[in-house]
């Protein structure tokens, strides 16, 4: 491909990229309240999505329990936020004063980096599907303490932090604020994922034995793309609850692990772009367009909208196994190409 081609390709991308903000920027005056409010929430879900490719895409450990992170961000936020709820049993905790959401959003990040670092350590030694098992129980295993200690996590209902500590009083402001932390999560992986460590992290995953051959610590990178990727999904859970106010376990759960997945198959798994394109239309399935279809559909006809996402998926692995966004984009170039060359 020619210097001026290539230069013609990054010019179209960055032009898409920019008209894709200025859509994402103006939505919220011309959309419903309600679904901005939904498109809010499907920007913090992407967060989720592409920190889960991270370590998936780019490392190639399959991570089934990206979920715990999940949880362990958003309950951190919410019981800094709450503190109150520790009345009774830890009462130093119980006096301390809310900080601000933006801390508590980088706190429920940490807290999730570090139980990464320490389940990282330990899980990643293990190869191929032992290690998606055991991930796969993990949210099992942390789901249990909502349960066991209701009177501080809340239980199976959860708990709210009250409207005074949302990222913002109106919905368009949290909006915003939630498209400013999607930015600012997704320039951050990539920059990580464009650097040296994230050459290496492609080199553990197309081969593991080569990639130790040239010296490289293949446990030490897959540790850190295992931390960078919960301090991620901390982050999104943290998010997610100072944007709807309340926590409860369907933020370890696994119907949300089973949506992440398919958000960034189907999107595109290594290419973090499509993860995001993935993770849109997924989440806007499952939470508004397929909520009506299934709606008309007769009683008699057993569907739902898993159902739907899974034919959805089955179809994506026949017709484009590299995924929807690899699929456009080879698309796009073969035509820009050949309109450059029939000029």
């Amino acid at each position: 491909m020619k210097v001026s081609e290539m230069r013609e390709i990054g010019l179209k991308k960055l032009t898409s990229i920019l008209i894709l903000l200025l859509m994402a920027v103006v939505a919220p005056l011309v959309l419903p309240e309600a679904f901005v409010y939904l498109l809010g929430l499907a920007l913090l879900f992407l967060i989720l999505v592409i920190s889960w490719d991270v370590i998936v895409g780019y490392t190639g450990q399959v991570n089934l329990g990206h979920t715990v992170f999940v949880g362990l961000g958003a309950y951190t936020a919410a019981l800094l936020q709450v503190p109150s709820r520790f009345s009774g049993t830890i009462d130093f905790l119980a006096s301390l004063p809310s900080p601000p959401p933006v801390v508590s959003i980088l706190a429920g990040g940490i807290v999730a980096a570090i139980f990464g670092l320490i389940i990282g350590v330990i899980t990643l030694r293990l190869k191929g599907y032992y290690f998606a098992l055991v991930t796969a129980i993990l949210p099992l295993v942390f789901m249990q303490t909502v349960f066991v200690f209701s009177s501080i996590f809340g239980g199976e209902e959860g708990f709210s932090i009250g409207l005074e500590r949302s990222l913002a009083a109106s919905t368009t402001l949290r909006y915003y604020y939630a498209l400013v932390i999607l930015i600012v999560s997704f320039i951050i992986i990539r920059f990580i994922l464009n650097s040296e460590i994230g050459l290496r992290f492609r080199a553990v995953r197309d081969d593991e034995e080569l990639a130790e051959a040239i010296g490289i610590d293949v446990v030490r990178y897959k540790v850190l793309s295992f931390v960078i990727s919960s301090f991620f999904a901390g982050i999104g859970g943290a998010a997610i609850v100072h944007y709807r106010i309340t926590v409860s376990p369907d933020l370890y759960d696994i119907p949300l692990m089973l949506l992440i997945i398919l958000a960034a198959v189907i999107g595109g798994l290594g290419t973090l772009y499509g993860p995001l394109f993935g993770g849109l239309i997924i989440y806007l399935l499952k939470n508004w367009w397929l909520k009506g279809v299934v709606m008309t559909l007769p009683e008699w006809l057993p569907i739902n909208d898993e159902v739907i996402l899974y034919i959805i998926l089955i179809a994506i692995a026949v017709l484009a196994p590299e995924g929807i966004w690899d699929k456009v984009k080879n698309i796009l170039e073969t035509a820009s190409l050949r309109t450059s060359k029939s000029s």
